[in-house]
């Protein structure tokens, strides 16, 4: 007799649920333009926002948008995130380091993302440095304070193994603190992630223009363009985008997480 998979059957119902919502909302929003309740010029019909798609694809301004904030985010990410590693392992194994610097970082994170702009801007001006370093402060202090915590948090049994066994400072931390702390790390990881991808379009919409790699403006900057010109089909395809591609990226830092740390699941 055939084995079942019951994991891929669970992973298919998951899926499916999880498109529930999605469809009933599209289901409504063809309903009411079948039904002339869409006349207004705040909520256009779907079939104007797929027309808009077409466009954006054809002349590839939409995948260069969303290419250009992809990059954007994933380069502030991965400066932010970095240097919020090597940060959080200093302060999770240094006590000294701590009380230095636990204060001011505790001080800082209280400050609003986006406040952060007028500053940055005095600094940096309003060019892609500027967003860049901004998406990197957003990823850091999530990353940091989830590195510091879990190197804080090691049971006690795990220390005393290293003890036992006589390692010396650089093999405890190797073998028994940072493995045992991987999964508040990669809990930073995904919140720095989140917040790198919000930063991403903040800059992009508050900042304005600005290009990458000559590949032009991104999301943010297609969104403020369409708020100006009250084009309301790209609004919505703008803000598709975002969810869509900011879902993927969760997904796969999620699916890599989760494969790290499989010995912990039962």
């Amino acid at each position: 007799m055939a084995a079942i998979d019951f994991s891929a059957a669970s992973r298919s119902g998951i899926v499916a649920r999880a498109l529930v919502l999605p469809a009933a909302l599209l289901f409504i929003w063809v309903l009411l333009d079948a039904l002339g309740a869409l006349k207004s010029g705040i909520v256009v019909s779907p079939s104007q926002v797929f027309g808009t798609a077409y466009e954006g694809f054809a002349d590839g301004s939409l995948p260069g948008a969303a290419l250009a904030t992809l990059l954007r985010a994933l380069t502030g990410w991965a400066i932010g995130a970095l240097a919020g590693l090597v940060f959080g392992l200093i302060l999770g194994l240094s006590g000294i380091a701590r009380n230095l610097f636990d204060p001011s970082i505790s001080s800082l994170r209280q400050i609003a993302l986006f406040a952060w702009i007028p500053l940055l801007s005095a600094w940096l001006g309003n060019g892609e440095a500027m967003k860049i370093t901004l998406i990197a402060l957003g990823a850091f202090f999530p990353m940091a304070l989830g590195t510091q915590a879990g190197c804080q948090n090691v049971p006690a049994p795990f220390r005393e193994v290293g003890r036992v066994l006589e390692l010396d400072r650089r093999a405890t931390i190797t073998a028994i603190i940072v493995p045992a702390a991987l999964p508040s790390i990669l809990v930073g990881l995904e919140l720095s992630l989140n917040i790198a991808w919000l930063g991403t379009f903040g800059a992009e919409y508050l900042i304005g223009t600005g290009y990458i790699n000559g590949m032009g403006d991104g999301l943010g900057a297609y969104l403020a363009a369409a708020r100006e010109y009250a084009r309301m089909d790209q609004v919505l395809l703008g803000v598709l985008f975002l969810a869509l591609i900011g879902l993927g990226l969760d997904r796969l830092v999620l699916g890599f997480s989760r494969r790290l740390v499989s010995w912990r699941t039962p």
